[in-house]
């Protein structure tokens, strides 16, 4: 590249970068990790903030860093070769040795560049949207050099402070308010720039953008009508159990070796994610059916195939999203099913299980399951997570069962331990 013509691309990007809304500060703790001589890798489905979450990090510097954007169409001739340029451009804005990249993946033979720039004691920020690649990359030839941080659309903490709502005590009218919210998150998830246009065309040219760009060009995908046809059916059906095989004669696949492929490719770009059944057993656990939730409602609900919404699996793909901010939970079936279990701090079991509304007609499934959780992992008290409800349920043997709200659940600390 010409060294004018790259010049002049970094000072507009800079520009672009800091004439952005610095936005709400996020959950994910970057601060913690700047300063331990790791590069620090932000992962992430596309839209969910990584670039405003650079934008707070230069905020954080002043104007005492570099930066470039390689999602950048007029980067599409980079080449390894400019990255001498790059060095010497950055080196001629007398900046920090302060560097952010975004979507780095985008980058040729990136990795042997940023092993070089730690290897001069630069501090190293960067993002990307496809989890499998950073980390094999990085676990290659930065081998504890980086920390990876993750990043979703907003949890609901982070949707009510961009919702600008405030309450310093519980009143009817704040529970009220909370109410409402929940719904709207439940129903509408949390990337921030569906939130501020309410434009489901958003969501789906970021869903196009996410199989045709970034999965189907990526990895060559030959069968990709019945791959279209499979994320799909997975993104309307969250919660439900699968198996490879099943899938695969379903949907007309050659093998399951594909079908395992191809979810595997899902969730390498945040977009879908599966849980495995609790066993001892690591073997069993893998060979039992898997369940897969959306990484949000709102785009499950603008490309699914579903006449109407179903309400309980809304709240159950809200509930498994909040789990999945902080690992990753299993879910538990014996005789009957609980929807979640997550191992906390103190190494003990909970068991969750969800319902929107509990009543005479569901009161003994969701019970029996979380009960029967509960005597397998020798546990004295459950969560159903509920959409309104609160209650203390008593069980046999002096056991309980907790109902709580969407709303109050997902504000605990104990649903962030694990």
């Amino acid at each position: 590249m010409e060294t004018l013509y790259l010049e002049q691309l970094i000072n507009d990007q800079r520009k672009e970068l800091l004439s952005r809304d610095t936005g709400i500060t996020r959950e994910v703790p970057w601060r913690n990790q700047l300063n331990l001589d790791r590069i620090v890798a932000v992962t992430g489905i596309r839209r969910c903030g990584k670039s405003t979450l650079l934008r707070q990090i230069a905020e954080y510097y002043g104007s005492n860093f570099n930066y470039i954007n390689f999602d950048d169409i007029r980067l599409t001739g980079f080449t390894e070769s400019d990255y001498d340029l790059l060095l010497t451009i950055f080196s001629r804005s007398k900046s920090s040795s302060i560097y952010l990249f975004d979507e780095i993946q985008l980058a040729p033979g990136w990795e042997r560049y940023l092993r070089r720039l730690h290897d001069l004691g630069c501090n190293i920020v960067i993002t990307g949207s496809n989890s499998s690649l950073l980390s094999n990359e990085l676990g290659s030839h930065l081998t504890g050099r980086y920390i990876r941080l993750e990043l979703f659309p907003f949890s609901f903490n982070e949707f009510l402070d961009y919702k600008d709502f405030k309450s310093v005590q519980e009143s009817t009218d704040s529970v009220s308010q909370l109410m409402q919210l929940s719904t709207d998150y439940i129903f509408n998830g949390g990337f921030p720039e569906f939130l501020k246009h309410s434009r489901r065309e958003l969501l789906e040219q970021t869903y196009s953008d996410i199989i045709y760009r970034d999965i189907i060009a990526r990895h060559g995908i030959k069968e990709q009508m019945a791959f279209r046809e499979l994320v799909q059916y997975l993104m309307s059906n969250p919660g439900m159990k699968i198996s490879y095989g099943k899938l695969s004669k379903q949907l007309g696949f050659r093998s399951s070796t594909s079908v395992k492929e191809y979810i595997s490719h899902m969730e390498d770009v945040y977009l879908l994610f599966q849980i495995h059944k609790f066993d001892w057993s690591l073997k069993r656990s893998l060979l039992a059916p898997r369940k897969m939730y959306p990484v949000d409602n709102g785009m499950s609900r603008a490309v699914a195939f579903r006449l109407s919404p179903n309400r309980g699996h809304l709240l159950e793909t809200a509930v498994f999203n909040h789990l999945r901010r902080f690992g990753s939970p299993w879910y538990y079936s014996g005789q009957r099913e609980c929807d979640f279990v997550i191992k906390n701090r103190d190494s003990d079991y909970r068991c969750i299980q969800v319902c929107w509304h509990l009543d005479g007609d569901n009161q003994d499934r969701e019970l029996v399951g979380l009960q029967e959780a509960m005597d397998y992992f020798d546990s004295g008290s459950g969560t159903i997570v509920t959409y309104d409800q609160e209650s203390t349920i008593k069980l046999p043997e002096g056991r309980t069962a907790r109902l709580v709200p969407f709303w109050r659940w997902s504000q605990t600390q104990e649903n962030t331990s694990h």
